[in-house]
C-alpha cells in the first residue's frame, strides 16, 4: 500500500471515529487515590528500618497492590491481609480492585504474618490507611462530609464546613474525653466540643484558658491511679490494690464536686478476686459519694450493667478465641432476651453490688479481623437495657484498637524532624467504617457513647515529637500564656469525624428518635448473598445474624406509622450486598445497598395498610 493511500484511509477512519476520541479524551479522569497514613514515609517501614509494606492504587484509584508483598516475608509465617475489620481475603494484594461503589472511601489494609499451623499467632502486621479514589462516594454521606488527608488530626473544628449548633435526641449521651488540640480555640464562648454535638466534655480537655463550661455538662474518667497509691515517677502502685485499707475516698470527692458524671478506672484492684470485704468497702465509698452529691451518675470504666464483654461471641480452641460462633452458641446468647429476668441473670457483680448507677463497659475494638464485635456491643447493651431498663449504659469505646491474646504491637520506623530514625510500637486506628457504624447504633439506638483518647494536647508539628516508650519528656509549648506537655501524632485520627457524623446524623433523625409510642426492632432480613433466605424469629437476633453473616439491623416507626427508620451495617461484607428488610407480621419490603462494612442510616415512606401501632410493638417485642 502506497503512502499516500495509507494516509487517507487513516484520515478517513479518524474522521469517522472523530466523535468517540473526542469523547474518549475527553471523559473525566478517574480521581485518584489519596495515601493517609503513613504520611511521614511512602510506605511503612519495621523497627529495622526495613520497609515492609507499600500499597500502591492503579490510575483507576480502585486497584490496590503492596509492592511488597512477594519481597518482605517473615520466615517461618504465611501471609495474609484484610481490609477494615473484616475477615481474611482470599487472594493476595495484588491488583486488587475494589467495586467501583468503593469508590471515594477510605479504607484500612492490615497485612499479617502468622503462623499457618496456628493462624491466630501473629507475629508481625503492618497497615495503610488509603482514602480510595475512581469518584465520588456513594453510600450516602452528606455532601460537605470530609476528613483531613494531609494531617494526622481531626478537623470537625477547623473552620465551619461541618454544621454546628445541633443536639442530640433527648436522653442520649455522648461523653469527650479525647484529646484537645494545641491550637483549640472556643466557639460561640464555650469549648468546641459542645458545638458538635457532644453532651458532656472531660475539665483537662477544655480549651486553654477559655470557658470551663458547668459541672453538669462535664464527665471525667478518672485513673485508679488517683484512688490508689501510685508513684508517678516510677509508674507502680506502692499498695496492695485489692486491700481497701488502701483506698482513697477524697479523689472521689473531688472529681464529684467539678464533673455530674465520673468514671473510676478500675483495672488496678483485680475485682475478678474480691470477696465481701472488698465489695461492701468499695460500696460504702460509691455510696458516700453519691450522699454527697445526688445527682451524680457514676460507673466504673469497663464495668457495663451486664457482665457480658465485648468478646461474648468468641468460642475458645485449645485456649485461644477463634470468635466463631456455632448455632449452640447462637441460641445461648438468644435465650438473654428471653426475659428481664434471663438478662438480670448476668448482672456484672461491680455493678449489682457496689451502688453504680450507670454502665460502662469498654467496647474497644480488639487486634483485627473481628467481624463480629458489633453484634456483640449491640447485644451487650440491649441485655442491660432489658435487665435494667432505667438505668444508663453508655459504652466506653476510642481510636485505636485494643491488642489482647499475644497479638503484637505494629513495627513503626520513622525519621524525625532531624533527621533521626525513629521506632515506634503501634496499635492500629479503627477503621471509618467501624467508627461510623458503632457512633450511628451508638446515638440513635443505644444511650449514647463516651469517647475517649489519652488526654492530652497534641501538635502536629514533626518537631513535638517525643517517645513515650524511651522515657522522653514531652515537649512543652506556651498555648495562650500557659505553658502545657504537647505530643505530636504520628498516627491517624481523623476518623474521629465519622464519630461525629454519626451523632450528627442522629440529631437528624430525633423525631422518629426521641418518640416513646414506638420501640427500636428487629427486622426480618434477606439479602443477595444468601440466595434469598429470609432471617425471621430467632434468625433475626444479634448472634444468629453474627453466625450466618448477615447484617445488623435496627429499625423504628415514626409516631404516625408512616416513616421507617433504618440503620444497618454488615461488617462481614467484603463486596456490594443488596438487602431487604420487613417489620416480623408484615408483608412490606424496603431495600437498600451495603457496601463493604460501612453502614447506612436511612428514611422509607410507609405504603402499606397500618394495624395499630402499640399493638404491633406490644406483639414485636
Amino acid at each position: 500500500m502506497n503512502k499516500t493511500l495509507s494516509l487517507g484511509i487513516s484520515l478517513a477512519v479518524s474522521l469517522l471515529l472523530g466523535h468517540a476520541v473526542m469523547a474518549e479524551t475527553e471523559s473525566p479522569k478517574p480521581i485518584p487515590a489519596v495515601k493517609i497514613w503513613p504520611q511521614l514515609a511512602n510506605g511503612v517501614y519495621n523497627n529495622a528500618h526495613t520497609l515492609a509494606m507499600k500499597c500502591e492504587v492503579g490510575s483507576n484509584g480502585l486497584t490496590v497492590t503492596d509492592a511488597l508483598w512477594d519481597i518482605y516475608q517473615v520466615e517461618g509465617c504465611a501471609k495474609r491481609w484484610t481490609f477494615n475489620m473484616g475477615l481474611p481475603m482470599d487472594v493476595p494484594l495484588k491488583y486488587y480492585k475494589f467495586d467501583p461503589k468503593f469508590a471515594g472511601l477510605p479504607i484500612n489494609i492490615t497485612v499479617e504474618f502468622y503462623n499457618p499451623a496456628n493462624p491466630w499467632e501473629v507475629k508481625e502486621n503492618y497497615q495503610e490507611i488509603i482514602l480510595l479514589g475512581g469518584g465520588k462516594q456513594q453510600i450516602g454521606l452528606p455532601e460537605w462530609f470530609h476528613y483531613p488527608t494531609n494531617r494526622l488530626g481531626y478537623d470537625f473544628d477547623e473552620g465551619d464546613w461541618f454544621p454546628s449548633g445541633w443536639t442530640l435526641p433527648k436522653g442520649k449521651y455522648a461523653l469527650w474525653q479525647g484529646a484537645a488540640k494545641a491550637r483549640q480555640k472556643d466557639r460561640h464562648g464555650e469549648n468546641p466540643m459542645y458545638d458538635f454535638g457532644f453532651t458532656h466534655v472531660a475539665p483537662f480537655a477544655m480549651t486553654h484558658n477559655g470557658s470551663q463550661s458547668t459541672r453538669d455538662k462535664r464527665a471525667i474518667l478518672f485513673g485508679d491511679n488517683e484512688w490508689i497509691p501510685h508513684d508517678g515517677a516510677s509508674g507502680k502502685f506502692t499498695a496492695d490494690t485489692t486491700d481497701p485499707k488502701n483506698w482513697k475516698q477524697e479523689p472521689f470527692y473531688a472529681r464529684a464536686a467539678e464533673s455530674c458524671i465520673i468514671i473510676p478506672d478500675f483495672e488496678a484492684p483485680n475485682y475478678f478476686v474480691w470477696g465481701d470485704s472488698q465489695y461492701n468497702a468499695f460500696a460504702k465509698m460509691i455510696q458516700n459519694t453519691r450522699d454527697r452529691y445526688e445527682d451524680l451518675k457514676i460507673g466504673c470504666w469497663g464495668v457495663g450493667v451486664v457482665r457480658s464483654s465485648f468478646r461474648i461471641f468468641d468460642n475458645f480452641y485449645e485456649g485461644r478465641p477463634t470468635g466463631v460462633v456455632d448455632l449452640n452458641g447462637a441460641k445461648y446468647w438468644k435465650d438473654k432476651y428471653a426475659s428481664r429476668e434471663a438478662a438480670a441473670a448476668d448482672i456484672h457483680p461491680v455493678f449489682g453490688r457496689c451502688n453504680l448507677n450507670m454502665g460502662n463497659p469498654s467496647v474497644y475494638w480488639i487486634n483485627n479481623s473481628k467481624p463480629s464485635q458489633l453484634y456483640a456491643f449491640l447485644q451487650e447493651w440491649e441485655q442491660g437495657k432489658l435487665a435494667r431498663p432505667d438505668i444508663l449504659n453508655i459504652l466506653s469505646t476510642w481510636i485505636q484498637v485494643e491488642f489482647v491474646d499475644g497479638y503484637p504491637l505494629s513495627q513503626h520506623g520513622f525519621i524525625d524532624s532531624k533527621g533521626n530514625r525513629r521506632q515506634e510500637w503501634l496499635k492500629h486506628q479503627v477503621p471509618a467504617s467501624s467508627t461510623y457504624a458503632l457512633s450511628l447504633f451508638g446515638h440513635c439506638v443505644m444511650d449514647g457513647l463516651q469517647c475517649w483518647d489519652i488526654g492530652t494536647y497534641y501538635s502536629e508539628e514533626l518537631e513535638d515529637y517525643s517517645s513515650w516508650q524511651t522515657g522522653e519528656a514531652s515537649v512543652k509549648r506556651n498555648i495562650n500564656g500557659k505553658e502545657v506537655n504537647v505530643n505530636y501524632y504520628i498516627k491517624y485520627f481523623g476518623f474521629y469525624n465519622f464519630h461525629v457524623l454519626g451523632m450528627w446524623q442522629a440529631s437528624q433523625n430525633k423525631d422518629i428518635i426521641e418518640t416513646t409510642s414506638t420501640q427500636w426492632e428487629m427486622p426480618e432480613i434477606k439479602t443477595s448473598d444468601h440466595d434469598g433466605t429470609w432471617r425471621t424469629g430467632d434468625n433475626r437476633y444479634p448472634s444468629y445474624v453474627n453466625y450466618y453473616k448477615e447484617p445488623l439491623v435496627r429499625t423504628k416507626l415514626s409516631a404516625d406509622g408512616n416513616t421507617l427508620l433504618v440503620i444497618a451495617c454488615n461488617p462481614y461484607n467484603k463486596g456490594v450486598e443488596n438487602v431487604s428488610i420487613r417489620r416480623p407480621g408484615e408483608t412490606e419490603e424496603y431495600h437498600f445497598e451495603l457496601v463493604g462494612d460501612f453502614p447506612i442510616i436511612k428514611r422509607f415512606a410507609v405504603t402499606s395498610s397500618k394495624k395499630d401501632i402499640k399493638e404491633q410493638n406490644k406483639n414485636n417485642n
